[in-house]
């Protein structure tokens, strides 16, 4: 499973934030929904959510709940490929530098 998103357009500690864009691809059979979360650079947890997996693997721009970034460094997020029973599938994950 690959997961691909760019931090372009999303402002630094925003009073609302909208997650970006992802692109999710190569998503095992049987899966029900994806888990996203994100990680700041002092590896505290900064949101995410579960959402029903989507035809071609586009996540819509503001479909996962966070908190913003408001220092620069480099931010992950991972996504988890969810069964309908819960078992964990596969995951991706992908570091980006937010300035």
């Amino acid at each position: 499973m690959t997961l691909d998103f760019t931090w372009i357009g999303t402002t630094l500690c925003a009073p609302r934030p909208s997650s970006p864009e992802f692109q999710v691809d190569n998503v095992p059979a049987g899966t029900a929904r994806l888990r996203f979360a994100l990680v700041g650079p002092s590896g505290r947890e900064l949101g995410g959510a579960d959402v029903q997996l989507p035809a071609r693997g586009a996540i819509p721009k503001g479909a996962v709940s966070y908190r913003p970034p408001c220092v620069g460094g480099i931010y992950t997020w991972t996504v988890e490929a969810i069964d309908a029973e819960g078992k964990l599938l596969a995951s991706a994950s992908l570091a980006r530098p937010f300035y």
